[in-house]
């Protein structure tokens, strides 16, 4: 047994203990959901960070950094991380004085309207299905590696180590472990990157090599990127920008509104800790996932023309670093595909059983047996799916955050700060961003259409979806029900109003804007100015 293998039996062993210690620790639906409502800030951003990042940031955005994309990532992730405090501002922490279990259940409340919670519900199954197939796939090229085992043997293991600890203990063991599986991703990357930077002549001149180097793909130090990575050969660069810029409002409106992301403030000890975990998912967005893009380009002068670009930090985890360093990286990757695993397989398999099939149970401890039975039935109905071999890693992530994002952008910040949209408003509002996204996706992938830029399917969804929002509020009237639920909504609770909270609040939105200062000046002084001959 090698120690690769080692490493990743030895982190099974230890979610498992995490998730059945805290599965001991659950006693009704309340734990069971949203973790009792108690999580500090620690958990909350580690679970926000862990279950954003997935193998997708590992593997498939890696891999389009080295094929040419790391500005335009760079970029796309600057607006991405701005949606973390945007989304707890203006949206999250209203979601938990809601007090709801699920965000379906707060659609449904907010409008006082069953079907809108039920169609939330739909929206949200169908999008993180897609996801959860995407961090199963993820997990499976690595055990593939790590194993030699057959595809279908290591998509069976995956499924069985995050389903197992995750039906047990719900929300409270997925954000303990999640919280685990951060900081091993983080501090392995961390510990890696030095090692990876040496190998191709340090940090200081990865620049020059990368410059000097005749295999650097061709825009790869661009402000633009390449722009044949983004739509294909003979893509402008005014396009590929604007991918970059749209697919980053993409990001900001899903991690802004997302189930799996704004979802996790419903389980955040006071509103506090909803904003602060937020300014740290913001900088870790913007410094670790920058560290990893680095690293991978890196990789470019150490070993050009990587046939598969999805596995660049796998290859330098067994060829550049030490193999204990390389263990740690490996064992990483699969922490943050499992950490979304857990987190998608929770939400799907507590919407399933709350917000769509409406069944009256005797007793809370009845609904938390049933809620275990229909997570265990959701995890063997993705693990099904993903035996089909349906796309890569990137491709199946992006469309399944497109899809939320389109469908619920209108919907969720209209339910908070809309004093006009009604329940048909909402309603028609999802279903128009839904299908629009869809039948715009399709007519791209099948169909050969050609849509970029502000034409791009997700902006078609949200054109629609915003349109239908307006038809189904004109044609409709606001309930009283609906506008005293709303302002409820916008009433500080008293136990948010200490002083020194938000004193602690501005402290941290002030390291937010330093860190943001700092990478802003080395991506100035250590990449722009240099690569253009300024300095």
């Amino acid at each position: 047994m090698t120690i690769y293998m080692i490493g990743v039996l030895v982190s099974f062993a230890l979610y498992l203990f995490l998730g059945f210690y805290a599965g001991k620790k659950v006693k009704n639906t309340t734990d069971y959901y949203v973790a009792g409502r108690n999580a500090p800030t620690i958990l909350i951003a580690g679970t926000l960070f862990a279950s954003m990042l997935s193998t997708n940031a590992f593997m498939g955005d890696t891999g389009w950094c080295y094929t040419g994309n790391i500005t335009s990532i760079i970029l796309l992730n600057a607006l991405c991380g701005s949606g973390y405090v945007i989304g707890a501002l203006w949206f999250g922490r209203y979601l938990r004085r809601s007090e709801c279990k699920t965000m379906p259940e707060f659609f449904g409340t907010r409008f006082n309207d069953m079907k809108n919670r039920r169609l939330a519900a739909v929206i949200l199954v169908c999008s993180l299905t897609a996801y959860l197939l995407a961090c199963m796939t993820g997990t499976g090229i690595l055990l593939q590696e790590l194993t030699g085992l057959s595809r279908t043997a290591c998509i069976i293991i995956a499924w069985a180590a995050f389903t197992s600890f995750t039906f047990y203990s719900g929300s409270k063991g997925a954000i303990l472990t999640e919280t685990a599986m951060f900081m091993i991703f983080v501090g392995a990357s961390i510990i890696a990157a030095p090692y990876v930077f040496n190998a191709q002549g340090g940090i200081g001149e990865l620049l020059t090599n990368l410059m000097n180097n005749p295999n650097t793909p061709e825009g790869l130090l661009d402000y633009h990127g390449s722009p044949a990575g983004t739509y294909g050969e003979g893509t402008t660069i005014f396009s590929a920008v604007m991918y970059a810029i749209a697919f980053g409002i993409v990001w900001l409106v899903t991690v802004g509104i997302s189930p799996w992301q704004a979802g996790r403030v419903m389980m955040a000890k006071n509103e506090h800790v909803a904003i602060r975990s937020s300014s740290i998912a913001c900088m870790l967005t913007t410094v670790f996932c920058g560290l990893t893009y680095l690293m991978a380009i890196a990789v470019i002068n150490i070993n050009p023309g990587m046939e598969d670009s999805q596995r660049v930090l796998i290859w330098a985890s067994y060829n550049v670093v030490p193999k204990f360093v390389g263990m740690l990286v490996l064992t990483g990757i699969m922490a943050a595909g499992l950490s979304s695993a857990v987190t998608f397989l929770s939400v799907v398999g507590f919407s399933v059983t709350s917000d769509i099939v409406k069944i009256d149970f005797k007793d809370d401890k009845q609904k938390l047996y049933y809620s275990r039975v229909v997570m265990i039935i959701v995890g063997i109905i993705a693990l099904v799916l993903a035996l089909f071999n349906v796309g890569g890693i990137r491709v199946i992530t992006w469309f399944a955050s497109t899809l939320i994002a389109a469908s619920w952008c209108v919907s969720g910040f209209g339910s908070v700060w809309s004093k006009t949209l009604t329940a048909k408003g909402a309603r028609w509002s999802m279903a128009a961003g839904f299908i629009g996204f869809l039948a715009a996706k399709s007519a791209a992938v099948f169909g050969g259409v050609s849509l970029q830029n502000w034409l791009d399917p997700f902006f078609i969804g949200l054109y629609a979806s915003a349109v239908f929002a307006v038809i189904g509020t004109k044609t409709s009237v606001l309930t009283q029900e609906e506008t005293a639920y709303r302002e409820t909504l916008h009433i500080l609770p008293e136990a948010e109003t200490l002083a020194v909270d938000y004193k602690r609040d501005r402290a941290y939105g002030n390291v937010m804007v330093a860190v943001g200062l700092c990478v802003t000046l080395f991506l100035l002084f250590g990449w722009a100015l240099p690569y253009n001959g300024i300095l």
